[in-house]
């Protein structure tokens, strides 16, 4: 319950972010001014090329005084765009924020340092494979997921991800991609029984990291499956709850730019 619960309040966050940045566009935004630009600038560049045409250097030189000076009023007019769009990400940011900070998926997760020193799981000290090992026990069984991240002087460097099955069957293997310099995460067995024992090692290679941690899923994770796959991207489930928001906020953004569209012909008609 936990999960759907969630899932409902990522779906009206997403709503209310795609509401608010109307609002937003419709108060920072002057319509009737980028229209107008947009006019001025077409009206200028037809101008220059009948200019041009006319092989008239007087004309010309007019056309493109005409320009320069449009130059100032037409980069004040952007400004205004680029400030509602940092405004726009300033939001979305607070919002991609808060959905992590009560993502309860990551409230369970085991993170565990490994190491290259020959100790504990470790076969080889100072080969480049990194290891660690979690006791599996619990109720949690299933898919779990196992995220490597390697850091160097507090900058991440890489990370990859793989998954295991404990203690029942599974036939989901999706995993995040990695990221950064590429490094190979493996498990020493696929499908492991209550009471065993995970292996997870992190083959870097060259790369150099003085810090490497494991966050393991703890057999919760967010999905949600969709009632039709999306044709254009062959997606039927999302994974992640920000993948979530932006899904729901894209479809209710379009929902209200199509709302309000009809909207404006019924007044045109009336009018």
């Amino acid at each position: 319950m936990v999960f759907e619960t969630f899932t409902a309040l990522v779906a009206v966050l997403a709503l209310i972010y795609a509401g608010t940045t109307r609002y937003l566009q419709a108060k920072l935004i002057d319509k009737k001014a980028l229209e107008g630009m947009q006019a001025e600038s077409k009206r200028l560049g037809k101008e220059f090329d009948e200019a041009k045409k006319s092989g008239n250097q007087k004309r010309i030189d007019d056309a493109m005084k005409n320009q320069m000076e449009f130059l100032p009023k037409m980069n004040t007019v952007m400004m205004g765009q680029f400030k509602m769009m940092f405004v726009v990400l300033a939001v979305f940011a607070t919002f991609m924020w808060f959905v992590g900070f009560i993502d309860p998926a990551v409230q369970d997760d085991i993170r565990l340092n490994m190491t290259d020193d020959g100790s504990g799981c470790d076969s080889i000290a100072g080969d480049g494979t990194y290891s660690a090992c979690h006791k599996l026990e619990g109720a949690n069984q299933g898919k779990w997921t196992a995220l490597v991240k390697a850091s160097n002087g507090g900058a991440e460097v890489g990370s990859n991800e793989t998954y295991f099955i404990y203690g029942s069957d599974g036939i989901d293997t999706y995993v995040e991609n990695g990221k950064g310099q590429p490094m190979a995460v493996e498990t020493d067995k696929r499908t492991y029984a209550p009471g065993e024992t995970a292996v997870i090692t992190a083959s870097l290679g060259p790369v150099k990291a003085d810090n490497v941690v494991v966050t393991l899923s703890n057999g919760t994770y967010f999905s949600v499956e969709l009632p039709l796959t999306l044709p254009l991207f062959n997606v039927k489930t999302i994974y992640q709850p920000y993948w979530w928001f932006i899904f729901i906020s894209v479809l209710s953004g379009l929902g209200f730019s199509l709302v309000m569209g009809l909207k404006q012909k019924m007044e045109g008609t009336k009018a």
